[in-house]
């Protein structure tokens, strides 16, 4: 029996791209390609469906409602192989990949990912592992709508700061410049006017320095 941990260890990115760089028709079917900061992806898009490996930047991950809003799921970086983009294509109708910032990744065409897969024995390890992500994401999304809404709003931040933050000797963590108390709220799934009196009392404890970008978390443990 394999932990989480032992399976994405032998699912990452690198181990993905060196696998189907082995085949021949590799440079046919995939490209490298850099997305500029705010361009939308519709993920379930049957009739260009590409798989995207994240070499540097930020995805969000959204869905959007009847009404035309949306909001932010989970942020995807560079640390799983097939970053929420499953090869059985079961993505919801209306989620869509935003760039948060400028993304540079690999593109890769579906079908070939799966024969290189299948022929090498490790299609079903990598959907596995794809799938164990996408739940873990699901599940903290899901945890998050009952919470009341500063804790919300807190735990989010908190969430930003571990994953994308950049840490200095004197713990502070350093946020990428596109974080604002818009992308907060609609991580937060909380109006930009509750999540503006919120910021502003993380400032006043000391928390959180939005004084200027990028953020600066100050005492993350506290959140």
């Amino acid at each position: 029996m394999h932990s989480d941990e032992e399976i994405f260890k032998d699912t990452t990115t690198k181990a993905l791209l060196q696998l189907l760089k082995k085949d021949i028709d590799f440079h046919e079917y995939c490209y490298q390609e850099i997305f500029p900061r705010g361009k939308e992806i519709k993920m379930n898009d049957n009739k260009n469906f590409k798989i995207y490996l994240v070499e540097s930047g930020y995805f969000a991950y959204c869905l959007k409602n009847e009404y035309g809003d949306f909001g932010i799921i989970s942020f995807v970086g560079g640390e799983i192989a097939i970053n929420l983009i499953p090869l059985i294509k079961e993505e919801p109708e209306d989620a869509f990949l935003r760039c948060l910032t400028q993304v540079r990744c690999w593109v890769l065409d579906s079908d070939f990912v799966g024969r290189v897969l299948d022929e090498n024995n490790q299609k079903a390890k990598f959907l596995l592992s794809n799938l164990l992500y996408t739940r873990k994401v699901y599940f903290k999304a899901s945890k998050r709508t009952f919470m009341k809404k500063e804790l919300r709003i807190r735990a989010c931040l908190k969430e930003i700061g571990l994953y994308m933050g950049r840490v200095t000797k004197d713990k502070d963590f350093i946020l990428p410049d596109e974080i604002n108390n818009s992308i907060l709220a609609q991580y937060a799934n909380t109006t930009r006017e509750y999540t503006n009196i919120i910021v502003l009392k993380l400032r006043k404890e000391g928390i959180l320095d939005d004084s200027h970008k990028p953020w600066v978390i100050k005492k993350i443990d506290e959140l």
